[in-house]
């Protein structure tokens, strides 16, 4: 079996029923980001192997029902355990694999993509008073209706993470053609207060920024974060929405565009 550190940030389990080997396969990536993804699976030992917890293994298996699995797992650990591949806190030892290359697109050809994907726009808030925090965001998206969840990413430097994550919640404000203004200003002003003072914003019950005429505003508490790269997915469980007819609008090719009708 094979563990896989990518360099987006996840980790999964690869030949998982593959009882005879076991590395871990690591992506070309920063070394501050390399070293907290081994934290989570076991502890680093030198450059060329990791001692690895066995339940991260079964946990990353997805097997735990599975008894055939689970007895040659434990026969695995037993046949490490006879030549000294286990340690004093039970971690199995497993050889480090260097992945020669990374072949994904270039920078410059992933944004060129990503104008050409039309996508709503959304000012995100947080906070409160002087804490007051907001965002705008093209990556707003439905997750769930059962139980009611939406997500968005926003840059781990982000001027709001902090406060976003303090808060542990935030307003999802669908934007419309004549909430102009209020992107030129979330867009040109700091953060802060100075990006509210365009826009009829009001506080909501736990006294979070509601945009009063936005096309939907959906207040949630954030159940879920999760860094992918550069940026941090964040998941809302919505508490409270509501909605307003309005005429909304699109991101397309780094400009904002009106939506109209294809012709009968």
């Amino acid at each position: 079996m094979r563990v896989h550190l990518s360099n987006c940030g996840s980790i999964s389990l690869m030949d998982a029923h593959n009882f005879r080997a076991l590395d871990v396969l690591i992506e070309p990536q920063p070394e501050p980001q390399l070293a907290q993804a081994l934290t989570r699976i076991g502890t680093r030992d030198g450059d060329s192997h990791v001692w690895l917890f066995p339940q991260v293994l079964r946990f990353l298996a997805c097997q735990a029902a599975d008894s055939e699995w689970d007895t040659g797992f434990a026969a695995m650990l037993a046949y490490a355990q006879q030549h000294g591949w286990v340690n004093d806190q039970g971690q199995v030892r497993a050889h480090i694999t260097l992945a020669a290359e990374d072949q994904v697109v270039s920078v410059a050809d992933f944004k060129a993509a990503m104008r050409a994907l039309p996508a709503g726009i959304s000012a995100v808030t947080t906070g409160q008073g002087k804490d007051v925090a907001g965002m705008i965001v093209s990556s707003l998206t439905s997750i769930s209706a059962e139980p009611p969840m939406v997500g968005f990413f926003a840059h781990s430097a982000s001027s709001m993470g902090d406060t976003l994550l303090q808060t542990g919640k935030f307003v999802a404000n669908v934007l419309g053609e004549e909430h102009s203004q209020i992107i030129a200003s979330f867009l040109s002003q700091p953060q802060g207060e100075a990006r509210f003072k365009e826009g009829r914003w009001h506080s909501s019950e736990h006294q979070l920024p509601v945009l009063s005429d936005a096309l939907a505003s959906m207040e949630c508490d954030i159940v879920c974060t999760h860094t992918l790269g550069t940026h941090k997915l964040v998941v809302g469980k919505i508490r409270k929405s509501s909605c307003n007819s309005a005429n909304p609008v699109v991101n397309f090719n780094a400009s904002t565009h009106k939506l109209v009708p294809l012709a009968a």
